[in-house]
């Protein structure tokens, strides 16, 4: 995807890892010496470098070959392995019930282009994981962005970049078109791009994910776990995989 290859020197500038976010998936892990998560959408591998590190068998996937490439070249661990793969693939390639946690981060499902292949990579993620596995989904809070006319979401800048979002008024099947404008200020170089984005809500998200056979659903505003309110911009959601579900 040309957006994440014009701006994947920049990446771990731009998102950092966030400390919040690695306690929230060690916490939902049991026992790391005998689990198994799948990481997809995991551009750089800095998740997944810090939840390897603590003796966790991870695979990371992303669709974007130089993010894979980069994550190679940076976490290396016998227990970490990183792999260029569809979310809608997964369980053509991995087999059935061999993840204990799947973390989808980032935004990362929305990028899917309607309802029907979000509800095929939810299946795909039930697929490979085991019963009583847990998944883990970060997206943005569309009912809050749709009903306020959001466009434009918070500046990101720091003393290596200054990187600008806006959500343009047009929309195309269905989708919204998000246009982003990153600024590197060593050199004053500036990369602007647009990418399509399906606006999943909430409700869509966990009506899917009963369907699929996940229960124990719950809604938070951030990684710190705090409790969903509309009037926030992110959106994380867990579920478990129940017994015989599939």
């Amino acid at each position: 995807m040309k957006f994440y290859e014009s701006i994947s020197q920049s990446y771990d500038k731009i998102f950092p890892l966030k400390e919040s976010m690695v306690k929230y998936v060690l916490n939902n892990i049991a026992d790391c010496d005998k689990y198994k998560l799948l990481d997809i959408g995991c551009a750089t591998g800095h998740l997944d470098g810090a939840i390897a590190e603590k003796g966790i068998e991870v695979v990371g996937i992303d669709l974007n070959s130089q993010m894979i490439e980069y994550a190679i070249d940076n976490y290396r661990y016998k227990n970490l392995k990183f792999y260029v793969m569809d979310m809608l693939k997964i369980n053509k390639i991995f087999e059935t019930d061999s993840y204990d946690m799947v973390t989808c981060f980032g935004n990362t499902l929305v990028h899917l282009t309607n309802e029907k292949e979000i509800y095929q990579a939810l299946k795909s993620i039930r697929d490979v994981m085991k019963d009583e596995g847990k998944l883990l989904i970060q997206i943005l809070n569309y009912r809050y962005i749709l009903d306020n006319s959001i466009k434009e979401l918070p500046i990101i800048e720091n003393q290596f970049i200054k990187f600008e979002r806006f959500y343009s008024e047009q929309i195309r099947d269905e989708r919204l078109i998000f246009e982003t404008r990153l600024t590197i200020k060593k050199t004053g170089e500036v990369i602007s791009n647009e990418i399509y984005l399906y606006p999943l809500l909430k409700e869509q998200l966990i009506g899917y994910l009963q369907d699929l056979g996940f229960g124990d659903i719950k809604v938070y505003k951030n990684f710190d776990k705090e409790s969903y309110s509309y009037n926030h911009l992110p959106l994380i959601v867990e579920g478990v995989l129940k017994e015989n579900s599939i």
